[in-house]
């Protein structure tokens, strides 16, 4: 259940550029959103800006080839945002029903956005999320990411299944590019089978920033899989490879800040390593992702140990990029590395990490 932390944030960009005029003539008819600022952005930094007065806002720049972009406005309560194809012509955008149109590309997207295959499933999508933080013990939680993770999977797979069309449909055009970026959203995709899939790609699919990002991703977490030695990590008191070599060892990608970190630590990695240590076993806790400057993040990892008890071996990331050493998108990502430094294992959620260990210490 990666998705309650995972650090990111899913956007679709392209690049930029200037030529033949557009023009966005927006609505956002909500008294929240009066005299605020809407947003366009491309390759995640805001390209243009206007103020939203009587319910409406306007863009107008010059394009010599179609991006994507995105609208994006923060009201009192809420904030919206909207996916669009910048082209020549008039485009038409409310964001408050997040309809599109007026050309002929985004005609096209707004007929692919329209079938919601999420939709019918969030609202008790939402129902196991609360479930899961409200959850008095390990079986409850279990239940909960159980059936949470059995309804994500029927609607990945709807995603999955109607964005390989539009892809097929759309090659060679922008709406490719962004057809991808929705396939490698899904993270159905292994980096062979991404990799397959961008052989023959056009330029505008293959050079998509999120595409190319979710390919270098894939191909870290194909580097370091099960079978794979294990890369070594620098933190702020030492390495990795300090502590675990020649030991069997769970390595916990986590934050302070992180609800099923803290449900991973205080249910089975705190108990493990009570039970296993004198066995062979050595647990390493690598904080990631924490929030703040470098005094911030010191006193949440300092807190999360006396709130959960942790007394097995940290590492705090130094360089903040093991995660991308390992092509880690969410957390809680728990691996069991051998003594030989071979990766055994890795996405060890529950019952399945101490099943590993067993296994492992019995060999």
């Amino acid at each position: 259940m990666q998705f309650f932390c995972a650090v990111v944030l899913m956007a679709i960009f392209a690049s930029c550029g200037g030529g033949k005029m557009y023009k966005v003539d927006g609505m956002l008819d909500d008294a929240q959103f009066e005299g605020k600022m809407v947003y366009l952005v491309c390759d995640r930094e805001a390209v243009d800006s206007a103020v939203v007065k009587d319910g409406a806002f306007t863009f107008e720049g010059k394009a010599d080839e179609a991006w994507i972009g995105t609208l994006y406005a923060m009201g009192e309560t809420t904030q919206v945002q909207q996916d669009l194809i910048v082209e020549p012509g008039n485009i038409i955008v409310d964001l408050l029903t997040e309809h599109i149109g007026g050309t002929a590309l985004n005609d096209s997207l707004q007929m692919f956005l329209e079938e919601d295959a999420e939709g019918e499933f969030e609202a008790e999508m939402e129902m196991y999320i609360e479930q899961y933080y409200m959850a008095q013990n390990a079986e409850e939680r279990s239940v909960a990411e159980h059936m949470y993770d059995s309804l994500e999977a029927i609607a990945t797979t709807r995603v999955y299944d109607r964005a390989m069309a539009f892809y097929n449909d759309n090659r060679d055009n922008i709406l490719g590019a962004y057809a991808m970026a929705v396939l490698c959203g899904t993270d159905r995709l292994t980096y062979n089978q991404l990799n397959e899939l961008l052989s023959d790609a056009a330029d505008v699919v293959k050079n998509h920033k999120p595409v190319s990002d979710k390919l270098a991703q894939l191909k870290a977490v194909e580097e370091t899989s099960a079978g794979k030695h294990y890369t070594d990590i620098e933190g702020v008191d030492g390495k990795l490879s300090d502590i675990i070599e020649g030991k069997l060892a769970l390595v916990d990608f986590y934050a302070s800040w992180c609800g099923p970190c803290r449900a991973e630590i205080r249910d089975n990695l705190v108990p493990l390593w009570a039970k296993y240590q004198n066995k062979g076993l050595v647990v390493v806790g690598l904080n990631v992702w924490e929030r703040g400057d470098a005094e911030a993040r010191k006193a949440a990892h300092e807190n999360v140990m006396a709130d959960l008890g942790i007394t097995y071996p940290q590492l705090v990331d130094s360089t903040r990029t093991a995660t991308d050493t390992y092509g880690v998108r969410g957390i809680p990502q728990i691996m069991l590395i051998g003594p030989d430094g071979t990766i055994l294992a890795r996405d060890l959620r529950g019952a399945a990490i101490e099943e590993a260990v067993i296994n492992a210490l019995g060999k």
